[in-house]
C-alpha cells in the first residue's frame, strides 16, 4: 500500500503537534509505504524534520485559497507515479489540504484528518461543495470537532472520529533542569506553561493577568509562552506595568510541546475571546460565513492537552466540549469556565502549594493517556482505515476515545496496548 501524506504546517491544523503523530504513526506502519509532502517554506521543512518526518518533497503553501497550489500537487503526483507505483491513499491533514487533494487528485481514494474547528466561512462552504461532488471520508480528532463539521453542512455519513495518540517516550529526551536552567528558574519557582495548537490561539494577556494575580500573593511563579502567542504584546505590557520582566519566559519550543512539558509545573490552556461559541446555534452554514453563531477563533486541538498530560503534569483548561471529553475535573486535570480569572488562580495555587495534589493529578493524566490516547493503537486503527478504503468501504470507522483496540499488528513494534 502506498500513501501520499499532506501537510501544510502554516495552516491551522497542520503544525508540530500534526507532524509529530504523523512521524510516529508513519515509523509503526512498516508495511504501508508512506511519503509526506510538506506544503511550505524552508522553515516548515526544518519543522518536519525536527518532529521526525522525512519530506519527500515540498512544494510552496498556496495562499488565499487552495486553488493556488493545484497544479503543482498534480505534476508531482504524476511525476512521482511515473517513477514509483501510484498512490493507494492521498491523506490530507488539514481543511485547506483537503480542499487542495479534491481539487488536484479527485480519482484518487482520499482520506483527510480534521483537528481543528472550521476555519472560516468561504472555506468551509468550498470544502462542503467540493465534497458534495466528490465526497471522501473524514475523520475528526473529537467528537466535538465533528459537530462542528456537521453543523456547517458536511454530510455526516463522511465524517468519522479517530481521536489521536502520543509517543510519551518522545518527552524524555528534554532533561527537566536542563530546560530550567535555559529558562534561569530554580526548583523553587513555578512555571506556567501556555500551550496551544496552533500557538498563536493562546491568549497571552488573560493568562498574564492569571499569573500575576498569583504571585502578588508572594509566591515564586513564571508563565512560559511561544513568541506568537495572541495577544502578547498586551501581556508584556502588564510584566512592565508590574515591574517584574522575569514573569515572563518566551521560547519559541512551546510549539513543540514535547520539547517544554519536562520543565513545567503545571500547563494552561486558554484560547482567545468567543471560543467557547457553539457552531451548532448558527441558523444556517451560511450564518457561519457571515458571522453569526461563530466564534472569532476556531476550537483548537488538543495535542497540546495530550502532551502536557503524557508528561505527568497538572493541566488546567478551558471546559470546551473536547477537553472536558478528556478531563475529568480534580481527577486528571483542571476545568475552568472560560477566563474565569479567580478559579485558575485558585487551581495554580493549589498546585503550587499541595504537592500531593498536583502528583496524584499528574498521575492521573499520564495513566489516562496511556490508557486511551496510545499511539500503538492509533497506528492500528489508521492502518485500518487505509485498508476499508482501499477496499472501497466508503463511510470511516467511528472510534472515540476508549474503544477496545487490540494493537497486535507486526506494524506496530511495542508491546501490546488495550485501550478502555
Amino acid at each position: 500500500m502506498r500513501v501520499l501524506h499532506l501537510i501544510d504546517p502554516g495552516s491551522p491544523g497542520g503544525g508540530a503537534c500534526t507532524l509529530q503523530l504523523v512521524a510516529d504513526a508513519t515509523e509503526r506502519l512498516t508495511s504501508v509505504h508512506q511519503d509526506v509532502l510538506i506544503f511550505g517554506h524552508h522553515g516548515h521543512m526544518q519543522l518536519a524534520r525536527r518532529s521526525g518526518v522525512t519530506p519527500a518533497g515540498q512544494l510552496s503553501g498556496p495562499r488565499g485559497l487552495p486553488h493556488a497550489g493545484r497544479r503543482g500537487l498534480e505534476e508531482w503526483i504524476e511525476h512521482q507515479e511515473n517513477a514509483f507505483d501510484a498512490y493507494d491513499v492521498v491523506h490530507a491533514w488539514t481543511p485547506r489540504m483537503a480542499i487542495l487533494a479534491t481539487l488536484a487528485a479527485p480519482r484518487h481514494r482520499r482520506l483527510a484528518t480534521l483537528s481543528v474547528g472550521p476555519i472560516s466561512g468561504l472555506r468551509s462552504q468550498l470544502l462542503i461543495h467540493l465534497l458534495k461532488k466528490n465526497p471522501m471520508p473524514l475523520l475528526a480528532t473529537s467528537p466535538a470537532v465533528m459537530a462542528e463539521y456537521v453543523a456547517m453542512g458536511l454530510p455526516e455519513p463522511q465524517l468519522g472520529v479517530l481521536p489521536p495518540a502520543v509517543h510519551a517516550q518522545t518527552i524524555d529526551s528534554a532533561g527537566r533542569d536542563e530546560l530550567r536552567d535555559r529558562w534561569g528558574v530554580d526548583d523553587d519557582t513555578m512555571v506556567v506553561g501556555l500551550l496551544s495548537e496552533p500557538v498563536n490561539w493562546a491568549d497571552a494577556h488573560a493568562a498574564m493577568h492569571m499569573v500575576m494575580r498569583v504571585a502578588v500573593t508572594g509566591r515564586r511563579v513564571r508563565l512560559l509562552l511561544h513568541p506568537t502567542a495572541y495577544r502578547r504584546a498586551e501581556a508584556e505590557w502588564l510584566v512592565r506595568s508590574f515591574g517584574d520582566t522575569d514573569l515572563m519566559i518566551i521560547d519559541d519550543e512551546a510549539a513543540e510541546p514535547w520539547r517544554v512539558v519536562n520543565g513545567l509545573d503545571t500547563a494552561l490552556l486558554l484560547g482567545g475571546p468567543m471560543n467557547m461559541m457553539d457552531l451548532r446555534g448558527a441558523e444556517t452554514p451560511w450564518s457561519f460565513f457571515l458571522g453569526g453563531g461563530r466564534r472569532m477563533r476556531p476550537m483548537p486541538g488538543i495535542m497540546p492537552l495530550l502532551w502536557a498530560m503524557a508528561s505527568g503534569k497538572p493541566v488546567i483548561a478551558e471546559a470546551s466540549q473536547a477537553v472536558a471529553d478528556i478531563i475529568q475535573d480534580g481527577v486528571n486535570g483542571f476545568l475552568v469556565n472560560q477566563h474565569d480569572i479567580n478559579s485558575v488562580c485558585d487551581r495554580i495555587i493549589r498546585i503550587h502549594d499541595d504537592l500531593t495534589i498536583a502528583n496524584r493529578v499528574g498521575a492521573n493524566a499520564r495513566q489516562t493517556v496511556r490508557q486511551r490516547f496510545h499511539i500503538s493503537a492509533y497506528a492500528v486503527r489508521l492502518k485500518e482505515t487505509y485498508e476499508r478504503i482501499v477496499k472501497g468501504k466508503f463511510v470511516p470507522p467511528l472510534a472515540t476515545p476508549g474503544d477496545d483496540v487490540d494493537t497486535q499488528t507486526n506494524d506496530v513494534d511495542e508491546p501490546a496496548v488495550v485501550l478502555r
